[in-house]
């Protein structure tokens, strides 16, 4: 059974394998991350154990160092052993020598069933089957069920003229444990496995109206993009969170970074705020539907990207509950992975997919790196458009939905929109966000938080400063990821509480402070170029010396005279150059703009005019 969860995870998860760099050939073997992480914590301890040892440490001193270090790591405590002893690194660095840093990586890394145990049509077949016979009727057995399926199948299969793939039983019960709700999950079988199906199914969120849960993942995409420059960079990270009654998708966000924080915050405050005309125009979407809510219950998995300071922060300020699954169980959260795997099959259809029919398991990755035309912001565009005009209104079955009803994400939402009663207002949901909280001295200038200045526009702080003078310490709360607005808090009278203060620079993009601590920072880039450019100045200045050397020294004369044969001589030099070119091309390109203008002829009057004269 864990084989077949196994199998279904990397099935649905589309995106979930590491790839080779940009260029390089890829491989039959691609680990996953966390036996990449596995690797990067092995190295860091052999290096670590070197230089503890060069040190005058002891092995035993230099091991306890290295695994206080480690539990310490923010992302090598997930995957540190069990028991890390001196006879663990002494495996490591004798697997190192034999075989280089990949023999660090786990062998059971690529262990499993890579590919789906069933094909598309199987599972199509099975869909209408279990929606038919198996939720209306508790009297039929999964092995009746899965006889049925299968003749259908390969009538179907002799029908298309093609070679059916796996149809056994346990493909079904593959199919019904992807299945979401916790009705569709009965124990038919044995003791055992009535047992952990039941377990499983009392996890399951009851969901009754839209933003009971929300479930939210990120995975590679399987597409590549590229530059401006139409250079091939990789492929984007994907992350979703996925509204569960109504199946809405309410953030998908691509990133060329990996999955962090930042991303799943970003992911979260844009489930909870509705979209502007100014977005829909942006991607030309013509079913503009306005969803928001504010989630009772996000779900996500294990992953580093779901954790760490701010997350938690955000989550305690909305006071909602954030549930993650056991590691290895992406049937826990299907409703994400059911939609990755949507936005996987439609990437499929563009230039630089890495992954299609033929060509399945990402085998046309260096086919995708030579065809790839989409850059990360023309792929959005595609992509927003595809979720509303297409996905949007494309027909949700029954058994995949919680509320047992065949219907659209969008007619779902037009039925239920009306129970969503807890809406947040964008300043509730910027004071949410603003998870960082530290104190600052009110300035003339205003506050200035990591390097970044806030004054504001509207003259606010300015007439607060005037009432309340400067020198005083407010507590000051802001959005890592918006380096925009701060918001001061203070116990006067007559201002709101808090104060929002714009940033002083105009027009401060939506950037984050880690990021406008980076644009004050000079790159390595730059002063590279400014120590060749002062070298280059150096080495000027000696060849006028060298030259200057060679000539000796100068004469002290009449410096007028010498100055009037000088400018006579450059005068004649001039004069002789301009004399090899033909006359008018140094004044333009055509002849005939450098010719006079002819005289226009002028007409005359066949009888002169008389003067009239009075008497």
């Amino acid at each position: 059974m864990f084989e077949m969860t196994i199998a279904i995870y990397r099935s649905l998860i589309a995106g979930g394998h590491a790839h080779k760099p940009d260029g390089e050939k890829p491989t039959g073997f691609m680990p996953d991350q966390k036996a990449v992480l596995r690797q990067r914590m092995a190295l860091f301890a052999l290096r670590r154990e070197d230089e503890l040892r060069e040190a005058g440490l002891t092995a035993e001193s230099a091991l306890k160092v290295i695994r206080s270090e480690i539990h310490e790591h923010e992302e090598f405590r997930r995957v540190v052993p069990a028991q890390l002893v001196l006879r663990t690194l002494q495996k490591w660095r004798e697997k190192k020598l034999k075989g280089g840093a990949n023999a660090l990586i786990p062998k059971h890394a690529n262990s499993g069933n890579s590919n789906r145990r069933y094909d598309e049509l199987y599972e199509e077949i099975a869909w209408d089957v279990l929606e038919e016979l198996y939720l209306a009727n508790d009297r039929l057995s999964l092995g009746k069920l899965s006889a049925n399926v299968k003749k259908k199948y390969l009538d179907r299969c002799i029908e298309l003229n093609r070679k059916p793939s796996d149809c056994g039983k346990r493909c079904l019960e593959a199919v019904l444990k992807s299945l979401p709700a916790d009705d569709v999950i009965k124990a038919r079988h044995d003791s055992a496995t009535a047992r952990k199906l039941r377990l499983q199914a009392q996890f399951y969120h009851r969901i009754e109206v839209p933003f009971d849960l929300i479930e939210i993942d990120s995975t590679l995409g399987d597409i590549m993009v590229v530059d401006g420059d139409r250079a091939c960079i990789g492929r984007p990270t994907i992350c979703v969170a996925v509204e569960t009654a109504t199946g809405w998708p309410l953030s998908v966000l691509l990133s060329l970074q990996a999955p962090r924080e930042a991303l799943t915050l970003r992911a979260l405050k844009e489930t909870m705020s509705e979209r502007s005309d100014d977005f829909f125009d942006r991607f030309d979407i013509e079913n503009r539907v306005r969803i928001v809510g504010f989630p009772q219950m996000v779900h996500s998995d294990q992953g580093s990207e779901n954790s760490g300071y701010d997350l938690s922060r955000t989550v305690e300020a909305l006071g909602m509950e954030w549930a993650k699954n056991t590691p290895g169980c992406p049937d826990r959260k299907p409703f994400v992975e059911r939609m990755m795997r949507e936005i996987n099959e439609f990437l499929q259809t563009l230039p630089g997919a890495t992954t299609s029919k033929d060509l399945p398991n990402r085998q046309r990755i260096k086919k995708a790196m030579l065809e790839a035309t989409l850059t990360l912001d023309e792929l959005e565009a595609v992509l927003m458009k595809w979720i509303y005009d297409v996905y949007g209104k494309k027909l949700r079955r029954g058994i995949h939905s919680p509320l047992r009803r065949a219907e659209s994400p969008t007619e779902c939402w037009e039925r239920l929109e009306w129970r969503v009663l807890n809406v947040k207002t964008p300043d509730e949901i910027r004071n949410v966000f603003c998870s960082r909280t530290t104190e600052r001295t009110l300035q003339r200038y205003g506050f200035e938080v990591e390097g970044v200045q806030f004054h504001g526009k509207d003259g606010q702080l300015r007439r607060f400063i005037s009432q309340v003078g400067v020198g005083g310490r407010y507590e000051i709360r802001y959005d890592p990821e918006d380096a925009r607005e701060i918001a001061v808090i203070h116990k006067e009278k007559g201002f709101p509480n808090p104060l929002v203060v714009s940033a002083k620079m105009e027009g401060m993009p939506a950037i984050s402070f880690a990021e406008a601590k980076q644009l004050r920072v000079v790159s390595d880039k730059s002063k590279t170029a400014d120590l060749e450019a002062r070298a280059s100045a150096i080495e000027l200045a000696l060849s006028a010396q060298r030259k200057a050397g060679a000539l000796g020294r100068g004469k002290i004369s009449d410096m007028k005279k010498h100055r009037n044969k000088e400018l006579q001589r450059r005068k004649n030099s001039e004069v002789f150059e301009k004399s090899k070119v033909p006359p008018g091309s140094d004044v333009s390109g055509r002849q005939e703009m450098n010719r006079p203008t002819p005289k226009l002829k002028v007409k005359r009057r066949a009888t002169c005019p008389q003067m009239e004269t009075m008497e």
